[in-house]
């Protein structure tokens, strides 16, 4: 049995990325949703892209429904595209 505490946890800061103009800007392609953190009124979704960098995408509470809907739209979309159902 080993009696040794855990050693701490380091937590990354994460870098503020200025993003000049008016867009649209994109990530790379994101692998995997690593974790959520939900406070009162912001969620934090953190994002793994292709090359393992991870990405933080700060979204108020309100705006994760609007989220949800369009990730059914569009997963709806891409399972008509893979069946080639023409049905909306």
């Amino acid at each position: 049995m080993n009696d040794d505490p855990e050693p701490p946890k380091t937590v990354a800061v994460p870098i503020e990325i200025p993003l000049e103009g008016e867009g649209p800007f994109q990530l790379p392609i994101c692998t995997d949703l690593k974790e959520i953190a939900v406070g009162e009124s912001l969620a934090v979704l953190r994002l793994e892209t292709i090359d393992g960098q991870r990405v933080d995408i700060p979204v108020p509470i309100g705006m994760l429904i609007e989220i949800g809907d369009a990730a059914e739209e569009a997963l709806q979309h891409a399972i008509r595209a893979r069946d080639g159902s023409t049905i909306q």
